[in-house]
């Protein structure tokens, strides 16, 4: 790539301007326009042009502007030449102040322009090529005097790698030194792009190849590394350099090291470097032979005492400070060193330490020097901003008057200096400035390294510290929550207990300013409780401004911080974005501002229930995430407060009302455990059975009041209920009897609800209807019955007696129409015969006075039997009838007529809802039930009719079997009954200790099922 030289233009015509710009781009030249004077400053330090034409008026600002570019580094060596009308020309001494090199006309010739712009940039090339050489110099120089001045191998080294690094910037240096008495190597060091940690650099020199290949090889020469198994070696070790370079170090002809350099691509090294690293490896091998031979020095192993491990295991900062201060400047051999504490909430520098070479005495013990605002620091400042471990000044080289200024408190002027930085986590705690008082006496970047790592290793035991001493916070802290926990009682004052968490948050957690806040939730404003730490027209403005209407508002505008928001003052009227909420974060740990506030929500499963609003942190930084947490223990102990003050008063208010409900309410109501024992009643229910108070059936047992029949009936029922676990869609009850004071059974319907707690049934609560007056109905509505049947019955038998008569033309004789119409009329008084019929054994039923004949049959004879019986009607309808019976089924118990009722009912409906062509099966089969109360297994018989008919819609299955009800279907004129047979069968099936259900489907037909225990028979 061909570099263009770059020029800066600044002219007051733009026209001119852009002419000179094409012009000069036109030549070859990068040109850079500035649109005005302060531009063009600050294009200067951006893009460090070669060359400044300048066209503007030399006003004052226009001088000072000029005077800033030619005194900073970028611009001390850069030509400016000025444009300039014959009227503005200055005095030559004037010019000359400036800077300026050059003078031409407001409008020049380009060509006289070029022709000066080549000659300036010609010279400026040749000035710093002299510079470049006058600083190779001066550091080979300063190397020198180095190289005489340490006596130890390995610091010696570091100083000639630290030469090659900054002069000829390869990406792969290598030193070697071997001590032949040792067998072993002196030195080891590799510099690449990506600095070896202490064990990357063992493992990398820990094969003895390098041994092999270089020092044991007495004629290596200087130059370019060709051999293929070396330059394999190289890329096995990871180096990627593409061309290496070997310089032999010799003592006395004797080969003792080598160095060895590698860079990448095709940039090979030019002669004169070439020329200049073999003298510096002569140079090497000759101080290391002197020392030999003098000092008689070899490898120094650093190894930790135990002084240092005994301190470094304390976690006292101070006591790491201070020692770190010695043992610094004991390792970088420096003339001073100063510990500056560090404040990040006021921003202040406090020093502590300053220690001089062959000094024990910390020469701030006596005298202490004044705190130093770190804005009068921008050196610091700038450091801060960089998070890096360490930075090195040479104030020859580049002048600093802060860092200058911190120099002086130790009395004295140090001009090679390094700053390090001392952080815990996150948190800067201070910095070490260590110094020389001469630049010439560098510190090698190996040192400082290893001075970092030990800054580093006392910053983890800091860490530790720090650790122990936020676990014992914590552990104070959740110690008050666990206290305030206590206090957490239904009867304390709800703001008394707020305003205690409020001033925990205060001592605890240092918030001088605790502000807390409740909602009203049925008005939806907050209420004050607790300000703490400002005065209350302070308050009043705070509340004003942030706490009240705006509050809901407010929290779009803040930053995100765990669950709360950090309000910032200067985005009030902005929302903040992605950017602004990464810029937030960074400032965490930054100086307080008090015109923020952080809003914690005091929320409870979604509901905001209030909020906590603190100010003035002790620390006086922007708290961090895990500050916050701790403020949400706290507002998670409020909002259990105010969620336990909201259902204590709900659980009062709702116990109040059900208790009113059940003493007024005129059903009884009783609550059982789970084995029956009356846990309560109210006062209906004592009334009912005659007993003075509710508290006299209290431990009664429940199921000892019931009538033998009616105790299996509610034990069976609550089973049920208690294995639905109160789930239903319709809960009918049962009815059950119970035993007044009196010694008289009542009738109840009971209603049955289990009881749970933590989860498991423990009981039941039940809700009695006295039945008294419904049974008072009932029986006058069976007398009733009874009167109208025995009425209506007398006469239709008479009726029928005489239609039989004249059929059978007892009287006469009669034509064939007469006999048919006589047919139809007997044919109706039959049906009116079979209705009555009906009506008395539902009469009987409901009266309690309906018998069974139970003797010992065959049920599969009477169903073959009522099968002959219905064979003919279902020809007639091209019905076909089928037969399925069991034929293990043996003789049972049970009214032979009743069943055949049931057998007959079933069958006509069968018939009377099937189309013709269709089918009807009749079944009976030998089952097993399991009893859900007792758990044992019963034989059953179970009876079936089938048809291929109408069938029954799933919504109106179960009012078949009610008294009057009837299908849908059983409305058709053509099929209406009396929507009693069916009821009817449900009885009598109930009072064999059976049960009737039936399958249904629209279209497909129904199946109509009843079931009959087998008892045994006594013998």
């Amino acid at each position: 790539m061909i570099y263009k030289e770059k020029i800066l233009v600044l002219h007051r015509n733009s026209v001119l301007q852009e002419r000179i710009a094409d012009y000069l781009r036109g030549n070859g030249f990068a040109v850079i326009v500035a649109s005005n004077v302060d531009n063009s400053l600050n294009l200067a330090k951006s893009m460090k042009p070669d060359l400044i034409l300048w066209g503007e008026s030399l006003t004052a600002h226009s001088k000072s502007i000029l005077r800033k570019i030619k005194e900073s580094r970028f611009g001390q060596n850069t030509p400016v030449i000025a444009l300039l009308p014959d009227l503005e020309l200055f005095d030559r001494i004037e010019i000359d102040k400036l800077g300026i090199n050059d003078v031409m006309d407001l409008s020049p010739n380009l060509s006289d322009l070029k022709i000066k712009v080549r000659f300036h940039l010609s010279n400026r090339k040749r000035i710093q090529a002299l510079l470049n050489e006058i600083s190779r110099l001066k550091d080979l120089g300063e190397l020198q005097y180095n190289l005489i001045r340490v006596n130890d191998v390995s610091r010696l080294c570091e100083l000639v790698n630290d030469h090659i690094s900054s002069e000829v910037r390869p990406d792969t240096l290598i030193n070697l030194i071997f001590n032949s008495n040792k067998t072993d190597f002196d030195y080891q060091g590799v510099v690449t792009a990506d600095r070896y940690e202490e064990e990357s650099r063992e493992s990398f020199f820990r094969t003895p190849l390098w041994k092999k290949i270089f020092m044991k090889n007495p004629g290596l020469e200087t130059g370019r590394i060709v051999d293929s198994y070396i330059l394999d070696f190289f890329q096995t070790l990871g180096l990627e350099s593409d061309i290496y370079y070997q310089f032999p170090v010799r003592s006395a002809n004797q080969l003792i090291g080598v160095m060895i350099t590698g860079v990448r691509g095709e940039r090979e090294l030019p002669k004169e470097i070439i020329q200049h690293l073999d003298m510096l490896a002569n140079s090497l091998g000759q101080r290391i032979s002197h020392i030999r031979q003098v000092f008689n020095r070899s490898r120094v192993v650093k190894e930790e005492t135990s002084e240092i491990q005994y301190l470094f295991q304390h976690l006292n900062e101070d006591e790491i400070s201070h020692y770190l201060s010695q043992q610094l400047m004991q390792q970088l051999k420096a003339d001073v060193i100063l510990y500056f504490n560090y404040n990040e909430g006021f921003r202040f520098l406090y020093p502590q330490y300053c220690y001089k070479s062959g000094q024990d005495k910390n020469l701030f013990e006596d005298e202490k020097p004044p705190v130093l605002m770190l804005k009068d620091y921008p050196s610091f400042e700038e450091f801060i901003e960089t998070r890096r471990p360490s930075i090195h000044f040479n104030l020859d080289e580049e002048p600093r008057d802060d860092i200058l200024h911190l120099t002086e408190l130790a009395g004295d002027v140090y001009k090679s200096l390094v700053l390090f930085n001392v952080s815990v986590g996150e948190d800067i705690k201070g910095f070490f400035l260590v110094g020389n008082k001469e630049s010439i006496k560098r510190f090698t970047s190996a040192e400082i390294h290893e001075a970092e790592k030990l800054i580093h290793r006392a910053t983890n035991i800091l860490v530790e510290s720090r650790i122990v001493r936020q676990a014992q916070k914590t552990l104070k802290q959740l110690d008050r929550i666990f206290e305030l926990g206590k206090n957490l009682t239904l009867d304390i004052d709800i703001n008394e207990l707020l305003k205690k968490i409020a001033g925990s948050i205060r001592r605890t957690l240092g918030w001088n300013v605790v502000i807390l806040n409740k909602k009203n939730q049925f008005t939806e404003s907050y209420e004050n409780v607790a300000v703490m730490g400002i005065k209350k027209e302070e308050y009043e403005k705070a509340r004003k401004n942030f706490f009240n209407s705006r509050f809901d508002s407010l929290r779009t505008h803040c930053f995100k911080i765990s669950n709360s928001y950090f309000c910032d003052h200067e985005m009030l009227d902005d929302i903040p974005d992605e950017q602004d909420q990464k810029r937030f974060l960074k400032s965490i740990g930054k100086e307080w501002n008090d015109q923020d506030w952080l809003l914690v929500p005091i929320l409870s499963r979604g509901r905001e229930l209030g909020y906590l609003a603190v100010n003035d942190p002790v620390e006086r930084v922007r708290p961090s995430e895990e500050k916050v947490r701790s403020l949400e223990y706290f507002a998670n102990q409020a909002a259990v407060a105010l969620e336990n003050a909201a259902l204590y008063e709900n659980l009062k208010a709702s116990e109040e009302k059900y208790r009113l409900l059940a003493e007024t309410m005129v059903m009884g109501l009783v609550t059982c455990d789970y084995d029956g024992r009356i846990l309560y009643a109210n006062r209906s229910l004592a009334q009912i059975l005659n007993y003075s108070q509710p508290s006299s059936l209290i431990s009664q047992n429940l199921y000892d009041l019931c009538s033998s029949k009616s105790k299996t009936q509610l034990e069976e029922h609550i089973l049920q209920i208690m294995k639905q676990n109160g789930i239903s869609e319709e809960n009918n009850g049962v009815e059950i009897e119970l035993l007044s004071n009196d010694n008289h059974y009542i009738p109840f319907n009971i209603y049955i609800t289990p009881v749970k707690e933590k989860g498991a049934q423990t009981g039941f609560i039940a809700v009695l209807s006295d039945l008294r007056s419904q049974r008072r109905l009932e029986q006058l509505k069976t007398e009733f019955n009874s009167m109208i049947v025995h009425d209506l019955r007398s006469p239709l038998n008479i009726i029928q007696g005489y239609i039989d008569i004249v059929r059978n033309q007892v009287v006469g004789q009669i034509s064939e129409e007469q006999e048919e119409l006589l047919g139809i009329a007997k044919e109706n008084v039959d049906k009116v015969l079979k209705l009555i019929d009906n009506f008395m054994i539902a009469s009987k039923i409901e009266a309690g006075k309906f018998e069974l004949n139970i003797e010992i049959h065959s049920i599969n004879a009477l169903i073959e039997s009522v099968y002959e019986h219905h064979l003919i009607l279902a020809k007639k309808k091209n019905i076909e009838l089928v037969l399925d019976l069991d034929p293990e089924i043996s003789l049972l118990q049970f009214d032979k007529l009743r069943i055949e009722q049931v057998l007959n009912n079933y069958l006509s409906n069968a018939l009377k809802f099937t189309d013709e062509g269709g089918k009807i099966t009749i079944r009976s089969k030998l089952k097993k039930e399991k009893n859900e109360l007792t758990g044992e297994e019963i034989l059953y018989v179970h009876v079936s009719v089938q048809d291929t008919g109408v069938g029954i819609p799933y919504e109106e299955q179960e009012k078949v079997f009610s008294k009057y009800e009837q299908t849908e279907a059983g409305k058709d004129a053509s099929l209406k009954g009396t929507g009693l047979g069916l009821a009817i069968c449900k009885e009598i099936i109930s009072l064999h200790e059976g049960r009737v259900w039936l399958e249904s489907e629209p279209g497909k037909g129904s199946t109509f099922y009843f079931s009959l225990p087998i008892i045994p028979i006594k013998v």
